[in-house]
């Protein structure tokens, strides 16, 4: 089985802002480096290649043009070709994180009635915002989930507690807001602390299972969740499934 119609849309290889996300020539990169660059960096590519459902020819044909801009030389196809099936046969050896003991001794909890807010500030003000969250919280049910990212900050928290600190907050009224969302944590154990991989596995058997994540933070001892408010049950029942299988009786 070949897959094709993914390449037809140029896109893949493109930032999402119509610019080409390989403009610089480096010389210095060999044309197996920059198959390898060029087929990590292409999520929906990469997964074709791990299970085996590519057509390498018509991929070395699409990518041809790429390779030349990253790497400054020209490849035949058949070149190509040969990189392309060497750099898949890594992926093919390569060893992903085995259920059984990634999520042995997890712990796993679902919350729903959470709120997923998005506070958009200049980062100067990020100390003063995050303080007079965390001098709230004092009054709140449990203590908020808060993540400060480039240019906002995300507070995930029950609507309750949301209720009370946007009353108390100026900048909480003009914030984005996802109301009536659940909210998993997956507590895992060390051992599956140290697995390289171990976000991709989870996050990835969820989609496989038909859950949309909405947000996800990811740590060395958590890995929180927050998806709509019907995906919660289900979402859980996947990854306690696993969990169990994880510790067989």
């Amino acid at each position: 089985m070949h897959i094709r119609l993914l390449f037809q849309n140029h896109d893949l290889l493109h930032d999402g802002k119509g610019r080409k996300a390989f403009t610089i020539h480096r010389n210095s990169t060999s044309v197996p480096e920059a198959v390898r660059e060029i087929l990590t960096r292409n999520y929906p590519i990469y997964q074709c290649l791990k299970m085996k459902l590519m057509n390498f020819h018509s991929l070395a044909e699409f990518i041809q043009p790429q390779i030349q801009q990253l790497s400054g030389k020209e490849a035949s196809i058949n070149t190509l070709v040969v990189a392309i099936k060497r750099f898949s046969d890594t992926l093919s050896n390569s060893k992903s994180p085995d259920a059984s003991r990634v999520l042995k001794d997890a712990r796993i909890s679902l919350s729903s009635g959470i709120v997923d807010v998005t506070i958009r500030a200049p980062r100067n003000q990020f100390s003063a915002i995050v303080k007079e969250l965390s001098e709230a919280a004092g009054e709140l049910s449990e203590f908020p989930h808060i993540f400060p990212l480039s240019n906002s900050i995300k507070l995930i928290l029950p609507e309750e507690d949301y209720t009370l600190v946007r009353g108390k907050m100026e900048q909480l009224r003009e914030a984005a807001t996802q109301a009536n969302v659940a909210k998993l944590v997956l507590n895992l154990s060390p051992r599956a602390e140290m697995t390289p991989g171990i976000a991709s596995y989870v996050t990835e058997l969820l989609f496989r299972n038909g859950v949309n994540i909405l947000d996800a933070f990811l740590g060395y001892g958590d890995i929180i969740m927050v998806v709509d408010y019907k995906d919660g049950p289900l979402a859980y029942d996947v990854l306690q499934r696993e969990i169990q299988g994880s510790n067989p009786a």
